[in-house]
């Protein structure tokens, strides 16, 4: 960043601050978008009880107004407890790109919060509660199925995205996954689904996992020490792709019950403390309070 945005950002960020005092709250908190403004809310609302005013956009240096984590992480090294923010890591954590509480940015560890809300007991338990039909369909079984099938992928894309190959990318294997429902998905804990995204993934990376220099092994064991594991890694890959496809799912399942399966059930509550990356944030939001910045 040049002298000239950093000095924009700055100043933007020491108004921000200020603007507390008008605004009557403890914190301006900037997020990606409105969608974010719910996840966001909860968890401040647990563990930083207080006043907020969130910000889904802001003006960048151009004189636009500008949404995203982009225009987010512009402010770094400006936050404190006043005016801080909070962001989908993507890849970011897992990649080690240096996004820290202490410099006033909250993440969400897995790839989005869309992931927080796929957290597979409390989803099949909610479902099972408001639909009666767990025995139906088990999204504990459907998601542990996911991410057997997901994960060497995964962990190969991960892999060419550390090492700047791009023959299994980000967005290859985001198209991969962007799967919808198809008739007969909902049954047998979506087996159908399950094998079509299998033989799809297999299908993409035949020809490259074995010539890149990719070592499953070495891999699992470096991820394992984020939380990364061949149980969870639903809660890693692109939120949105694998929040589409349990809506679309849950829909078929939601009918005839008057339920919105988004709203009633993806959406119902977060699983608070129950796993590794949502306990993270926990942590980070103990870390933000210590934070000392006179703006």
């Amino acid at each position: 960043m040049d002298a000239d945005k950093r000095a924009f950002y700055e100043a933007a960020a020491r108004g921000m601050a200020a603007s507390t005092l008008m605004y009557g709250v403890d914190s301006i908190v900037h997020v990606e978008d409105k969608d974010d403004i719910w996840f966001w809310q909860q968890l401040l609302a647990k563990y930083r009880g207080g006043r907020y005013k969130f910000k889904p956009a802001t003006i960048n240096e151009k004189g636009n107004r500008n949404t995203g984590c982009t225009q987010c992480l512009k402010y770094k090294g400006f936050l404190s407890q006043k005016f801080f923010i909070c962001i989908d890591s993507d890849l970011r954590y897992l990649l080690e790109e240096g996004i820290s509480a202490e410099d006033g940015i909250l993440q969400t560890y897995t790839y989005s919060w869309e992931n927080h809300c796929a957290f597979a007991s409390q989803l099949q338990q909610t479902f099972d509660k408001y639909t009666h039909k767990g025995a139906e369909f088990d999204f504990s079984v459907f998601l542990s199925g996911y991410s057997e099938v997901v994960y060497e992928p995964f962990l190969l894309m991960l892999y060419q995205v550390k090492n700047g190959l791009t023959e299994f990318d980000r967005d290859k294997f985001k198209n991969v996954i962007s799967l919808q429902y198809r008739q007969g998905d909902e049954k047998n804990n979506g087996k159908q689904f399950l094998d079509r995204l299998s033989s799809d993934l297999q299908t993409a990376i035949k020809n490259i996992k074995n010539a890149c220099g990719f070592n499953r092994t070495d891999e699992s064991v470096y991820y394992e020490a984020k939380g990364l594991r061949k149980e969870n890694v639903y809660l890693y890959v692109r939120g949105h792709c694998l929040y589409n496809s349990l809506v679309s799912i849950g829909k078929k399942l939601c009918e005839g019950t008057g339920l919105d399966f988004e709203q009633n059930i993806l959406k119902n509550t977060l699983a608070f403390e129950q796993y590794d990356a949502i306990s993270r944030i926990k942590a980070d939001i103990g870390v933000l309070k210590t934070i000392r910045r006179n703006y």
